[in-house]
């Protein structure tokens, strides 16, 4: 019969406790440091607006719209088709045309390309189906903002 000795931990591993690393902290050394910082930014910003302050412009008037009005970047090729589309489907008005042809056709499109596409490939040169439906829709996208920005007036 064997007899197994099992090593027992020396001492100084027995009472060893954690490395903690020394710092100072967060409340209320680097709070105060981001407080003072805050204020410093904030004091020198009214400051400067003291001294330099914004002139008055013309009085708002109502009932006068600034020319050319657009509206946000995201909206610019919704803007451009419903420029572009000029004339009624039927007893569809050209305006309901305008707005929700490119909201319809973009996001059913981003809804579909999923399903249209099964290609469970990563590499983009076996991704034609949908490398071609993306770079139709920018184009499109690109073009309309392009035509909602020249005629916009």
């Amino acid at each position: 019969m064997a007899i197994i000795e099992i090593e027992q931990p020396k001492a100084e591993e027995q009472h060893s406790e954690p490395v903690r690393v020394r710092g100072l902290p967060f409340f209320p050394h680097f709070l105060l440091r981001e407080v003072v910082v805050m204020c410093l930014i904030g004091g020198s910003l009214l400051l400067l607006a003291s001294y330099y302050p914004a002139g008055l412009l013309s009085p708002a008037d109502p009932f006068t719209t600034p020319t050319p009005i657009y509206p946000e970047w995201y909206f610019l090729y919704v803007f451009g088709f419903l420029k572009f589309w000029t004339f009624d489907l039927g007893p569809i008005p050209a305006k309901i045309i305008g707005v929700t042809v490119p909201m319809v056709l973009w996001y059913g499109l981003l809804i579909l390309v999923p399903f249209i596409d099964r290609n469970p490939s990563a590499d983009i040169r076996n991704r034609k189906i949908a490398v071609a439906l993306g770079v139709i829709a920018l184009l499109g996208i690109l073009f309309f903002t392009y035509y909602g920005i020249v005629h916009g007036e």
